[in-house]
């Protein structure tokens, strides 16, 4: 993930993908926040829901991601495009006493593009747009 390639980016977003129903099931937020470029509109809502979320004592179950494919391309030296194409298992989010808040009945398949640039010679998300291909949107 720290390599300065292409396969280095392809991990990089992998693995922030990955964080997605961590961050949700435990609220621990330092990875994401430290992979997360300042710029990026899809990692500050996550960390402002996630923040949300554990204000009210909540928490999320399930939403586990499966990668099914992934394929980076170079834009330039120090930044690469990389299209994931994942699937999400069913999740909830429970309050404190257990009850259910909000329910994810469905399992989904995204394609999602994910921009990943290395800044400081470590990989930085710079912008997420996830597209539902199959499941409820």
């Amino acid at each position: 993930m720290d390599e300065v390639s292409v396969a280095g980016a392809e991990a990089a977003a992998e693995y922030f993908l990955q964080l997605y129903p961590y961050v949700y099931a435990t609220g621990d937020l330092a990875e994401w926040r430290s992979l997360s470029h300042a710029g990026c509109q899809f990692c500050a809502s996550v960390i402002s829901n996630v923040e949300e979320q554990v204000a009210l004592m909540h928490t999320t179950q399930g939403g586990a991601i499966s990668i099914q494919s992934v394929e980076g391309v170079a834009v330039d030296s120090s930044y690469t495009s990389v299209t994931v194409e994942f699937r999400q298992a069913p999740s909830a989010t429970l309050d404190r006493a257990g009850t259910l808040v909000e329910d994810f009945p469905d399992a989904k398949t995204y394609r999602t593009l994910v921009g990943v640039e290395i800044a400081n010679g470590k990989p930085v998300i710079r912008g997420v747009q996830p597209e539902v291909i199959s499941g409820t949107a």
